[in-house]
């Protein structure tokens, strides 16, 4: 069995516990897979991949990658994430430009998975336009997430 799924990794290809990946490169896993003790994470959605990499300040890679031998599938409900996975052989395909990421997000028509996306990376004056074009409610989390106005949800008290 096979999956394509995405990883974020840091600038330099570098993920959190400081493996570096390469291109067309097999991982295969040393020992038991676990899922968070041992194995190749990866995400069905690739802005769900941003939770496991600081990417709001940092730059970031997402790669796309095939996942194959033994795959486990793990979903945090209380979070909302659903489709993470971990496997015991991966390869990287390629990086995926930061215009696809924006693309699938808009074509995806999910408000949830756009939500991910304004919480996990600074966008563009340009990008936070396609997506308010695109999901024009979002402005109240637009404001707190991408503008730091942090009133936006503050709680009004009248007097009486």
């Amino acid at each position: 069995m096979s999956i394509i799924g995405y990883k974020s990794l840091d600038n330099n290809f570098t993920n959190m516990y400081g493996t570096t990946y390469e291109f067309n490169k097999k991982y295969i896993l040393n020992g038991k897979l676990e899922w968070r003790i041992n194995g190749f994470h990866f995400c069905k959605y690739p802005e769900d991949t941003l939770r496991y990499i600081e990417s709001f300040n940092s730059p970031f890679k997402i790669v796309k990658v095939l996942a194959s031998g033994e795959i486990v599938l793990y979903e945090d409900e209380y979070f909302g994430y659903y489709n993470m996975f971990a496997s015991s052989e991966m390869t990287l395909l390629n990086e995926l430009p930061r215009e696809e990421l924006l693309k699938i997000i808009i074509e995806s028509k999910n408000q949830f998975r756009a939500m991910r996306l304004i919480k996990s990376i600074k966008l563009n004056d340009s990008e936070i336009n396609e997506i308010l074009k695109n999901y024009p409610y979002l402005i109240n989390d637009i404001n707190y997430y991408q503008y730091d106005k942090k009133d936006t949800y503050k709680k009004l008290f009248l007097k009486k």
